[in-house]
């Protein structure tokens, strides 16, 4: 029983040890990309099909380009996974999905939700990729102009 007890006691204590020396859980900052720039200022959208009405399809859609440019300075020689952020907004579902060149992942994404587009080192300070997005939103609810905004997150380890 003594055996049993010590055992169990010199497990617990190296379990102990072990947590002790494990990395703290991954932290999640805003990336800064106000040096992003749209191609186009308004993504016009158009109907997917020419006579919508409430028993066929009312989806709008649209797209533009996107020249990302993300400041990763800050987590230089880090490791960490780059996500796109597109908070709950408005009250019109959309969809959203892109394109890129290969530096980021493609992808699609709903308000409310974010996406990994990046996994692995920072080893350049600043990222530039060009996203080409696809738009469609329910076209019975939209009744104007909406704007999307999205942002990029980065968990560091």
């Amino acid at each position: 029983m003594r055996a049993l007890t010590r055992s169990a006691l010199a497990f617990a204590m190296a379990l102990a040890a072990a947590a002790g020396v494990a990395p703290a859980g991954a932290a999640t900052y805003r990336v800064d990309d106000g040096a992003s720039v749209p191609q186009e200022s308004t993504a016009l959208l158009r109907w997917r099909q020419m006579v919508p009405s409430r028993s066929t399809d009312n989806v709008l859609e649209g797209g533009v380009a996107v020249a990302v440019r993300l400041n990763l300075a800050p987590w230089m020689n880090r490791s960490g996974r780059l996500f796109l952020v597109l908070p709950a907004q408005g009250v019109v579902p959309v969809k959203v999905a892109w394109l890129t060149q290969g530096r980021l992942l493609p992808g699609e994404l709903a308000p409310g939700n974010r996406v990994l587009v990046y996994a692995g080192p920072v080893t350049a300070p600043v990222l530039e990729e060009l996203l080409t997005l696809k738009i469609e939103a329910d076209g019975s609810r939209l009744s104007g102009m909406q704007r999307l905004k999205f942002h990029f997150e980065i968990d560091v380890d």
